[in-house]
């Protein structure tokens, strides 16, 4: 087989140089021992960061994700997960062949107790990973009942 091209990837941080799929080829699965962290991966975020205020009423803090995978056509499962051990209901995304990266409509909760916090994706299938935790600080302007 020959390659013409070269596609640029980054994963965590790390950039390299992979030969791209020839046109008109149907990428396959992930080579024989792929690393778990490039394939596939998420990133979460939250907004806000940090809320200072009356803890009997809290603050809605909402996640957003991203999940990305190398070889398409690909089902992804996973679900969120919380610092506090608590964990979202599995979701699944569907990658079409040549779609790589997909935003999650992630998930939100409201704040009530001092301290940080966080949430992350874990991916369940095909493997099995977690991304970066997004954390955010809840300090209370008063005792909550």
């Amino acid at each position: 087989m020959h390659w013409t091209r070269l596609a640029a990837i980054a994963v965590l941080g790390v950039a390299a140089a992979i030969p791209a799929t020839p046109a008109g080829a149907v990428p396959g699965p992930p080579p024989a021992g792929a690393s778990a962290l490039a394939y596939p991966t998420g990133n979460a975020w939250v907004s806000p960061t940090s809320w200072k205020g009356d803890c009997s009423y809290g603050r809605t803090f909402t996640f957003t994700g991203q999940i990305s995978v190398l070889f398409t056509p690909e089902t992804v499962r996973y679900r969120w997960i919380h610092s506090d051990n608590t964990q979202e209901p599995e979701r699944q995304l569907y990658f079409g062949l040549g779609q790589t990266v997909k935003s999650v409509v992630g998930t939100s909760r409201t704040g009530h107790t001092a301290g940080t916090h966080a949430a992350a994706i874990e991916i369940l299938s095909p493997v099995r990973t977690t991304s970066n935790w997004a954390a955010y600080s809840v300090q209370c302007t008063n005792t909550p009942r």
